[in-house]
């Protein structure tokens, strides 16, 4: 077996765009979450079920750029399988999760992002695209905050 980057399925980061300091979440709901023909957006403040990651299976992670604000490839994505034989994968940046996206048809892009706005360990927001559709949405700012390996 090759490197993590190797066995790493592609990465789907074209479905859901996620952009530090663009849109807010509030403001694409205001807006129809129509920002390049989009999907609805969905808050449920106790938080949606999330994939259980220790029951899943890991495929591999890969580095990649999504913000300017620090430099080199900040983001990390794994990717994983789980007990149902979904596809999905976490993004977090200085150790602290804040998106998972899911792919529930098995075919590409991901279907679902569950995001978790304000890094509580609560993934709150959910955006549901059909294919061709894309919603931009900000990198939550309390991952760019240095948070001690303690509190994580």
């Amino acid at each position: 077996m090759g490197s993590p980057v190797q066995a790493f399925l592609p990465v789907a980061v074209g479905v859901i765009f996620l952009v530090a300091g663009s849109v807010a979440v509030e403001a694409a709901q205001a807006e129809g979450a129509s920002t390049g023909g989009g999907g609805a957006i969905e808050k449920r403040l106790e938080g949606y079920d999330i994939p259980n990651v220790v029951r899943s299976r890991f495929l591999g992670w890969v580095r990649r750029s999504l913000t300017d604000r620090i430099p080199g490839e900040e983001t990390l994505f794994k990717q994983y399988i789980d007990e149902w034989s979904f596809q999905f994968e976490t993004l977090s940046i200085n150790g602290i999760t804040f998106a998972i996206n899911i792919d529930i048809d098995g075919k590409y892009p991901y279907d679902i992002t569950l995001l978790d706005t304000d890094c509580d360990g609560i993934f709150e927001t959910k955006v549901e695209e059909k294919p061709g559709q894309r919603v931009d949405l900000p990198i939550p700012e309390c991952v760019f905050r240095p948070v001690p390996v303690g509190n994580r």
